[in-house]
């Protein structure tokens, strides 16, 4: 694995790993009045699996429910999966949060990691330095010498 791979992955981990944090921890507050107990274990053992995932297949907006349908399809089983099995959300509640997770989260997760792994584009054209000064004086010009007699 490269130091670019690398930072893909840990880039992925932690977003995800920050998302599934505040979801289970808020979300089993909120639906079971408790969290479960270590749930920062499970939550990082959980975005491990999941990041290693994403940082497997790429996914991205454009092309997440077209050609890559079928990638999509096995992120949001294995989603599913951790939320019900590791995380302890009752199944119901795992489809809910899990895919609305995955989307908003795998979406923005490989927002941020093209922006940080592709070269950035010049947004204006480079000077060469060809032409003549970009601004003229503000004073006027020099009158012309007077003839000698």
């Amino acid at each position: 694995m490269s130091f670019s791979g690398l930072l893909v992955f840990l880039v992925y981990w932690l977003l995800i790993f920050v998302s599934n944090y505040v979801l289970v921890e808020y979300g089993q507050n909120y639906l079971y009045d408790e969290s479960t107990p270590r749930f920062s274990l499970k939550v990082a053992g959980g975005s491990f699996l999941l990041a290693l995932l994403a940082w497997r297949l790429r996914p991205a907006f454009d092309t997440m429910f077209t050609t890559a349908v079928h990638w999509t399809a096995l992120q949001a089983i294995a989603w599913v999966v951790v939320f019900t099995v590791l995380y302890q959300f009752h199944p119901q509640h795992a489809l809910g949060i899990g895919l609305l997770a995955m989307v908003i989260v795998l979406g923005l997760a490989t927002m941020t990691v093209d922006s940080l792994t592709r070269p950035g584009r010049t947004i204006a054209p480079v000077n060469t330095g060809t032409g003549g000064p970009v601004r003229r004086p503000l004073t006027p010009p020099p009158s012309p010498p007077a003839p000698a007699n």
